[in-house]
């Protein structure tokens, strides 16, 4: 049996990989519409995050989306401190910068320099057809102007989670790629452009950001205000049990739905939904016992693509099983700012937060300080910081809108008996809670009379005392020391 089902997989493929060679190249008709991105990338350290990272290079793919717009993943621009374009036409580069971002779609509008352009480009239309097992070519230009192509076959349609954010947005997955794409490579399908590549691995798979989610974030873009697309605000676990349904006073009749297990602070139906609640559907879609629904074109998904494929501020549904009955629940599609959650996923185009008082460094708690760590970073984390991205990282509240840690000390005379502490949450300085970076610099002008800053921990972990006399002159030797340019970053828009 194993055999046959084998053996029709190869059968299958081999015919699509037949069909994709088939098709005519569109190499030199997209000439005009594809560009190669040399990238200039900067960064800072995140455990010495005064220090700026060496600039490195990359490249990636932009495909037209009109005269001088090209069309890249986010994922290719993040932290660019300097972008370029070459056409297959012309071997000077054309300067470029980034017009719209959208980490949460993995997509970047990128703006080529008019002036420099020469012949505009020829912008592509994404077509939003899919066909499972249908061969497929992709196209890329080189640095020499060269362009390429490869093929595959459209092997599934999934809603995964984003490489670079928490998202899980609709991603086409091609099998049986003849090159490893992943740098917004142009995905064809019967000669149409289908979408963008994303990733790819060494099993010759490759993910692509389909033409629903492209033609999305470009409709948002064009009118001058870009809100962002939907995100999810709550969690939800399987209800398989019986018992646990007889428990909530579910009718026989009614088999679908999914627990509410958490609600958010932020994002869709954050506002709406409980905990306790049984999710039954959608906008009129069942969601089934594992968190899915039927897809009239894509087969099962999970429920996240109903929030993820709208934009922020169109209508949205949710019926629930709530007080023994059923409620219909009609609310707004939500996005937020990474920079609005508790502990943010990622830190892209900035510098991090901190302030060094005494040779103490406190930063703001993010996903990327965490997995700076190295391999296997979440071993290495604390466990009650660990606690506050795993669980807490999407329910900022007024009261505590980011975490703030002692990263370490650097040893100094104002600060001996501390050396060793690090990686301890912030509860107040002299005895103002902190909710945010932002409240430090009020804290510390509090109490002039005394003496000594008091700088309190939660998990009752050892008190810091500081001498106020002694701040000004240790901060300059600790920055001299240490080569420290400044002792403080801390973002004003909080």
């Amino acid at each position: 049996m194993n055999k046959i089902i084998i053996l029709s997989i190869l059968t299958c493929s081999l015919i699509s990989l037949a069909s994709a060679k088939d098709s005519p190249d569109m190499s030199e008709s997209l000439k005009s519409s594809i560009v190669y991105l040399q990238v200039s990338y900067y960064g800072y350290e995140q455990y010495q995050p005064w220090k700026n990272k060496d600039i490195s290079e990359g490249f990636g793919v932009g495909c037209a989306v009109s005269g001088n717009e090209v069309l890249t993943t986010a994922y290719n621009v993040a932290n660019a401190a300097f972008i370029r374009a070459q056409k297959a036409d012309r071997n000077e580069y054309i300067s470029a910068k980034i017009k719209v971002i959208d980490y949460e779609s993995n997509l970047a509008l990128i703006e080529l320099d008019s002036n420099s352009l020469g012949k505009p480009l020829v912008p592509l239309v994404f077509c939003e057809k899919y066909k499972k097992g249908a061969g497929v070519n992709f196209y890329w230009l080189s640095a020499s102007g060269q362009m390429y192509n490869g093929r595959g076959f459209l092997d599934r349609a999934s809603v995964d989670n984003s490489s670079i954010s928490f998202s899980r947005m609709l991603t086409f997955v091609a099998a049986g790629v003849s090159d490893r794409t992943g740098s917004g490579q142009l995905y064809c399908l019967d000669n149409k452009p289908l979408g963008i590549a994303c990733w790819g691995n060494e099993n010759k798979e490759a993910g692509i950001i389909p033409a629903k989610v492209i033609n999305r974030f470009l409709a948002d873009a064009r009118d001058g205000k870009y809100n962002g697309t939907g995100m999810t605000g709550f969690e939800v676990t399987r209800l398989l049990e019986p018992a646990m349904r007889k428990y909530l006073k579910m009718p026989d009749e009614i088999q679908n739905g999914v627990y509410v297990s958490s609600v958010y602070t932020i994002g869709t139906g954050s506002d709406v939904l409980r905990k306790g609640d049984v999710l039954l559907n959608i906008d009129e879609f069942d969601i089934n016992p594992y968190g899915k629904f039927k897809h009239p074109e894509f087969d099962q998904l999970i429920f996240d693509y109903l929030i993820t494929n709208k934009t922020a501020g169109e209508k949205i549904a949710f019926e629930v099983w709530r007080d023994s009955k059923k409620q219909k629940i009609e609310t707004l599609v939500k996005n937020f700012n990474v920079s609005d959650m508790l502990v943010p996923w990622y830190e892209f185009d900035r510098q991090p937060e901190y302030i060094i008082i005494g040779g103490c460094v406190f930063q703001k708690l993010t996903k990327t300080y965490l997995t700076a760590r190295g391999e296997d970073w979440q071993g290495k984390v604390e466990p009650h910081i660990y606690d506050y991205l795993l669980n807490q990282a999407f329910k900022p509240t007024e009261q505590r809108k980011q975490i703030i840690i002692l990263s370490y000390c650097l040893p100094a005379n104002i600060n001996l008996g501390y050396h060793g502490l690090n990686q301890m949450v912030v509860d107040s300085i002299n005895g103002m809670k902190i909710n945010s970076m932002k409240d430090i610099p009020q804290a510390l002008a509090l109490k002039p009379q005394e003496k000594y800053h008091v700088i309190e921990f939660e998990m009752e972990q050892p008190t810091i005392v500081l001498d106020r006399s002694q701040l000004d002159s240790a901060g300059m030797s600790i920055a001299q020391n240490y080569g420290i340019n400044k002792l403080y970053n801390i973002n004003s828009e909080r």
